[in-house]
C-alpha cells in the first residue's frame, strides 16, 4: 500500500527555505537597483535600460519572490493539516 503524507520536519525545513530565499531575492533587487540608480550613465541606452528595469525585470523579481512566499504558505498549512491529521 503506498504511503500518503509528508514529514512535517522536512516540510516545514522547505517552508522556512522557501520564506529565507524570497527576501534574498528581494533584497538583490534592491542591492540591483540601488547599484542601477548610483552608477553614471547617461544617454538613450541608459534611459531605455532603466526603464525595463523599472518596469519589467524588477517586477519579474518580485513576483518570483512572492511565488516562493506564497509556496512557503502552501506547504506550511499542509503541515498543519497532515500533523492535524496524524493527532486526530
Amino acid at each position: 500500500m503506498p504511503q500518503l503524507g509528508l514529514d512535517p520536519e522536512q516540510m516545514g525545513v522547505l517552508s522556512k527555505s522557501l520564506q529565507r530565499e524570497a527576501g534574498t531575492i528581494r533584497t538583490l533587487a534592491r542591492q540591483l537597483d540601488s547599484q542601477l540608480r548610483s552608477a553614471w550613465w547617461q544617454g538613450p541606452d541608459a534611459e531605455k535600460f532603466r526603464g525595463s528595469w523599472d518596469g519589467e525585470h524588477k517586477a519579474q523579481l518580485e513576483k518570483v519572490a512572492a511565488s516562493l512566499e506564497s509556496a512557503a504558505q502552501v506547504v506550511t498549512t499542509n503541515v498543519t493539516q497532515q500533523t492535524q491529521a496524524s493527532q486526530g
